[in-house]
């Protein structure tokens, strides 16, 4: 668990990054303004679709493999997902609104959780770049956001907003090419990733770190692991190289879409999967064997999803946006 937090704030300063290096690119304010208006729609067709195929699966039975599974393979924790009765109604007001709006556990698919944090974060970054941006001063403002997020996920988004300024900036304010200050960077930014969610003991080797400075300390050390990780990728050439090649391009463009399926399909097919290998096989290779076939199906899958949902949700935004700004400005739809 402690991978998928970290990756999950590694994706959260990628966000604060992404939706505001145009605007530091080029300090208009009608690119932050577009990508406000069009956050929402860009980000529920696909989540209501994920929703949509998870009531599916839920009302055709499909997710009690997951139980089945959770009795042999998992803790307490993990056996409360999916024991609920499928309604269409409430499905769609958790894809239309708890997802975003109010967010903690969304029984249609528990990833979602992280929605609301996505919706909220990136409206933080819209609305500080837009007030702040321009500002000589805006550091000051920077490190106030900063400190007040220190114990939430929201300090991801600041962080990531920061890298776009800097990085898009023509003084060399923070950026190092600098090999060795990369590395160590980079190991400690991993070493803070690996924090674990579970309660430390004083003699554990992160027992240094549970000082009571944070409150959420699982929280901010992954925030700051994730961005030392992405300081890193920023002012390496090699790694931008290697982020650049088509395999990593083409996991990028599907990621949303992987990451709003992936746990649907474990926990239908990869869980029947289990059950089916489990009477033969040991533990483990049961395990390794449906993890591997899996992957086969949630790759294309994904693709899929991809193609026909999330780039619908693109296009539908724009779309929305256009017919609200009169006349729409092409350069602000690319953005």
């Amino acid at each position: 668990m402690n991978c998928c937090n970290f990756s999950v704030c590694i994706f959260f300063v990628l966000s604060g990054y992404v939706l505001t290096q145009k605007f530091f690119k080029t300090k208009e304010n009608s690119i932050i303004i577009s990508s406000a208006v069009r956050r929402y729609p860009r980000l529920f067709i696909p989540v209501f679709a994920a929703v949509i195929l998870s009531y599916i699966l839920a009302s055709t039975g499909l997710y009690h493999y997951y139980i089945e599974t959770m009795t042999i393979s998992a803790g307490s924790n993990y056996r409360n997902y999916w024991a609920f009765t499928p309604d269409i109604v409430d499905a769609i007001k958790q894809a239309v609104w708890s997802s975003f709006f109010v967010g903690g556990t969304i029984h249609y698919n528990p990833v979602l959780w992280t929605m609301s944090i996505e919706f909220y974060g990136s409206m933080l970054v819209f609305t500080m770049a837009l007030l702040f941006g321009s500002l000589r001063n805006r550091w000051t403002f920077y490190l106030a956001a900063a400190l007040i997020c220190i114990n939430f996920y929201y300090l991801a988004f600041v962080i990531g907003m920061v890298f776009a300024d800097v990085f898009n900036s023509k003084k060399p304010i923070f950026k190092t090419d600098n090999k060795v200050i990369l590395f160590i960077i980079l190991i400690f930014g991993l070493f803070l990733g690996s924090y674990p969610i579970s309660p430390l003991t004083s003699d554990s080797l992160y027992g240094f770190l549970d000082n009571g400075l944070f409150e959420a300390p699982k929280v901010t050390y992954h925030v700051i692991g994730a961005g030392m990780i992405i300081y890193v990728l920023l002012n390496s050439r090699e790694l931008q190289k290697v982020f650049s090649s088509p395999v990593p391009v083409f996991l990028g463009k599907i990621s949303y879409s992987l990451y709003l399926v992936h746990f649907l399909v474990i926990s239908s097919f990869t869980c029947a999967l289990f059950l089916f290998l489990y009477p033969v096989f040991s533990y483990g290779s049961a395990f390794l064997i449906s993890t591997a076939l899996s992957l086969l199906l949630i790759l294309p899958l994904s693709y899929l999803f991809y193609k026909y949902v999330d780039m619908a949700g693109i296009k539908l935004s724009k779309t929305l946006y256009s017919r609200l700004s009169h006349p729409a400005n092409p350069a602000v739809l690319d953005t």
